[in-house]
């Protein structure tokens, strides 16, 4: 029979179900003795000390929970079998809701023995309480009876917990389901569980009636099993958290061991034992931790971007720089440095490409012979600065290519240029256009030729011929030599000129003039022609014009004033106009020639001695005392009674060396000094008038001039 129990103590936790078999009968005797126990209540004890169960009224439920101050509230409800219960050990409980076994064993026995520590099962719920205790009626107190002796424990059954295991009233039932729970209502065991015979049946078969003892027994053994069935919840439940915290020692053994705290890992102590985070930390870290977020973002794309900004940088090749094309003077410049940005990356990056190609500048083989030079740059929407000095290092020009158009040269001679053409952002029309600036320096002479113009390749004697030379670079006056008498040249609208007198008895012919102008030497070859005169004889000398006045008769006051330095051309405005309104005689013209007492062979040939030819104009006027005007605008030098048969003398300074000459007024209405205008009251003649016309000392045929016939003034 020991045998048998601690087969059966070894596994507490799944127990083999035991097979079913039948109670023996009560003897008659204790039939006899013991009343017959109302239907109603506590199952009665079976024969020979061993305990029926009755089978359950309701099908098997699974367990619900339970504790142990359920339990012990509801044992108020059968105090004679809670009384019972108390004295009763924990085996014998355990031995009454066990199945009996064919050979019973006595309770000392089984009290002695020592159990096997199984874990406990969950506590059962009230529910189960309540149903574990049936209702026993009140009998008369008996003493009580030996205990019946122990039957093997069936498999299955837990041993009371000892002092290493904690209570099970202080132990956390297992949850249980409702079946469960209505099952345990039951004061027995169902047969499929015990594999015992019900009680009702025995008692049909036997035909006992049991006494009131025996169901106090029947309560007991009912106690006995829900004690049970409370130890080996709390078994399970400590199983159970041991298996979760097996490093964790058992708790010590005690009357009333506390229930065990649940274990915590040591990491989950330690974050507990740190001090909790204050809200400007928890913000800090945040924010850190987006700052690395983003940094890590912020690196992705620059290392994406870079790569493509590499493969832009690499596609900004040196075919992409612009061609720009500069001439000067027809000539066509190499650059000698370049800087242009390429765009990589619109404006924000660029390539740059950057070369000095010459140190020195380019020096043009052929000198420019124009003083105001072309120069040309394409494509012409760049902008441009310009900057040239001369020999001595001075800036003669700096400003645009447009602006250079209009300069011209002053001098011959060598000079440097800088010339920069840039593209800059604000010119450019997109931000993908190409930015920076080339240069070119360049070494060049001007070696200019003034223009050099005989004006009147043919002259006749009397009249007057000039000469023109262009701008020159040296700003010096042009010289003129032969053997024409001249004043030099003067300042002319587009360069200078010269005025040539041909005097009245010029050699005719081919005569050659040599021009000299900023070095260049230029011969010119002007033609003279014969003019047409007049000639008179006298028997006389009193038959000579009077008065008279020759060209080597002048006062010295006049011919003073013959060498002076003349201003600037005045006749270039109206020209020149006759000194009287009205009509007259002239009674002596220019180059008329007066002779007295010559033969007749010499008149018919026109040649002799002692004849006098006249290099002016005497003048009658209609009327007497007719009054004259300025014939050109000019400056009057000399205005003044010289006496004798000079009179009333006027000079006037009309510029490049000619003057007007008037002899014999009676009147004057002006003074030196003055600047007279062309038809401006000059004077009152008197009966005569000698009017001469001068350029230098050489006098010329006024009249030529007064009715413009004289073509050398035409040009100013």
């Amino acid at each position: 029979m020991e045998e048998d129990k601690k087969s059966t103590a070894v596994q507490p936790e799944e127990a083999p179900k035991p097979k079913p078999r039948r109670r023996k009968a009560a003897s008659p005797q204790s039939a006899a003795d013991t009343p017959p126990a109302p239907t109603d209540s506590a199952e009665p004890p079976a024969a020979d000390g061993q305990t029926t169960k009755k089978p359950a009224a309701s099908p098997k439920k699974p367990r619900a929970k339970k504790n142990t101050k359920t339990t012990k509230t509801a044992k108020p409800k059968t105090p004679k079998a809670a009384k019972t219960a108390k004295k009763a050990p924990a085996d014998e409980t355990q031995e009454r809701k066990a199945p009996a076994q064919e050979s019973p064993v006595p309770a000392e026995t089984e009290l002695a023995e020592p159990k096997s520590e199984s874990k406990p099962e969950p506590p059962e719920t009230p529910a189960r309480e309540d149903a574990a205790a049936p209702t026993v009626p009140d009998v008369p107190s008996t003493p009580e009876l030996p205990e019946p002796a122990e039957k093997a424990e069936p498999a299955g059954t837990e041993p009371e917990p000892t002092a290493d295991a904690p209570a099970a009233d202080d132990t956390p039932a297992a949850e249980a389901p409702p079946e469960a729970a209505a099952a345990d209502t039951a004061v027995t065991d169902t047969p499929e569980q015990t594999g015992d015979v019900p009680a009702e049946d025995a008692a049909e078969t036997s035909g006992l009636v049991f006494s009131d003892d025996l169901a106090n027994d029947k309560a007991l053994a009912a106690e006995a099993a829900r004690m049970a069935n409370i130890s080996r919840t709390a078994q399970l439940s400590i199983a159970q958290i041991m298996a979760g915290l097996e490093e964790n020692p058992a708790p010590p053994a005690g009357p009333a061991p506390a229930p065990e705290a649940p274990q915590h890992d040591s990491a989950a102590d330690d974050e507990d034992d740190e001090p909790q985070d204050t809200i400007p930390q928890a913000l800090g870290r945040g924010v850190f931790g987006m700052f690395k977020w983003l940094l890590l973002v912020v690196l992705f794309v620059l290392i994406i971007a870079g790569g493509g900004v590499a493969w832009l940088y690499r596609s900004a090749t040196p075919d992409m720089l612009p061609e720009v094309k500069v001439t000067f003077d027809g000539q066509e410049l190499a650059p000698t440095a370049y800087k242009w940005h390429v765009p990589v990356v619109g404006s924000f990056f660029r390539r740059t490409y950057a070369e000095t190609l010459n140190s020195s500048p380019v020096v043009l083989e052929d000198a420019i012979s124009d003083a105001s030079p072309d120069i040309i740059v394409t494509p012409s929407d760049y902008s441009t600065q310009l900057t040239i000095t001369d020999a001595d290092k001075e800036t003669v020009y700096e400003g645009s290519v447009t602006g250079f158009r209009s300069y011209l040269f002053a001098e011959n001679g060598t000079f440097d240029a800088k010339l920069v053409v840039t593209a800059s952002d604000s010119a450019a029309e997109d931000s993908s256009s190409v930015t920076g600036t080339e240069t070119w320096q360049f070494r060049f002479t001007v070696s200019i030729k003034p223009s050099v113009t005989l004006c009147t390749p043919t002259v006749q004697q009397g009249s007057v011929a000039a000469v023109r030379v262009g701008s020159t670079m040296s700003r010096t006056e042009p010289t003129l030599t032969g053997p024409l008498e001249s004043t030099g040249f003067v300042r002319a609208a587009n360069g200078w000129i010269c005025y040539l007198p041909i005097p009245w008895n010029a050699e005719t012919g081919n005569t050659e003039l040599t021009v000299t102008a900023d070095g260049y030497t230029e011969t010119l070859t002007l033609s003279v022609r014969a003019a047409s005169y007049s000639y008179k004889d006298y028997s006389a000398k009193s038959q000579l014009m009077s008065p008279y006045i020759g060209a080597d008769d002048a006062p010295d006051a006049v011919r003073r004033l013959l060498t002076t330095d003349s201003g600037e051309i005045q006749w270039a405005t109206g020209g020149f106009v006759q000194p009287f309104l009205d009509s007259f005689d002239t009674p002596l013209l220019y180059g008329t020639t007066e002779y007295v007492g010559r033969s007749y062979s010499e008149r018919s040939t026109n040649y002799g001695y002692g004849g006098r030819t006249s290099t002016n104009v005497v003048i009658k006027p209609k009327k007497s005392k007719d009054s004259m005007i300025v014939p050109a605008s000019g400056h009057v030098l000399l205005a003044e009674d010289l006496g004798g048969s000079y009179g009333y003398t006027v000079v006037i300074d009309h510029g490049a060396g000619l003057r007007s000459i008037f002899y014999g007024l009676t009147a004057l209405d002006v003074e030196a000094g003055d600047d007279v205008k062309q038809g401006q009251l000059l004077g009152t003649s008197g009966r005569t008038v000698v009017a001469e016309l001068r350029i230098g000392t050489v006098p010329i045929n006024p009249l030529l001039v007064w009715r413009g016939q004289c073509d050398g003034l035409k040009y100013y």
